[in-house]
């Protein structure tokens, strides 16, 4: 996983439970990277996975909560670094398609191997989308807080959930966005 994406966690972390609680997790953890994140490296997803599961074990939250709020929480950092172009779309329908057909296409211009979840559209209507989240990281649920996220600098209201779900027993997870 890249680094941007542990350097946000860090912020994360510290904005809402303080830097004493990020050190105490960076020394439980013992990590391979010991907490030294930097943009620009990649790191193992296990990584951020024995980070969450501390989270979820100290602070007594789900792994799925934890995830969403992350998700919520990076949309902003992500909108800022988008490429060229990202910022143009106002609607989350329209956000969601061109970060399958635009922003992913970008960032893999700029990174080849970056390792990008892929969103296949599997109904739309005016009110409703839905699609298949596809990555072996299996992070639906922060997923389902980005989308929140987008919801928020939009100014729309939306429901955030899923039909199905591996964690929950289904073969594939899908999320399904509702304007409210």
């Amino acid at each position: 996983m890249k680094g941007v994406i542990f350097v946000k966690f860090n912020e994360f972390v510290e904005e809402l439970w303080g830097d004493e609680f990020w050190d105490e997790l960076i020394d439980e953890a013992s990590l391979p990277s010991e907490g030294a994140y930097t943009t620009v490296a990649t790191y193992a997803d296990e990584e951020l996975f024995t980070l969450i599961e501390l989270i979820v074990k100290k602070k007594e939250i789900s792994a799925k909560d934890a995830q969403f709020a992350f998700g919520k929480w990076i949309f902003k950092q992500l909108y800022e670094v988008a490429p060229a172009g990202a910022h143009d779309f106002k609607d989350v329908f329209a956000f969601l398609h061109a970060v399958q057909d635009f922003i992913h296409v970008e960032v893999k211009k700029l990174n080849p191997d970056a390792l990008l979840p892929e969103f296949e559209f599997l109904f739309e209507s005016e009110s409703k989308v839905s699609f298949h989240y596809q990555s072996p990281r299996k992070l639906c649920f922060f997923c389902e807080g980005i989308v929140h996220g987008l919801a928020e600098h939009t100014g729309q209201r939306v429901s955030v959930g899923q039909s199905e779900c591996e964690h929950e027993g289904g073969s594939r997870c899908v999320i399904e966005v509702e304007k409210l």
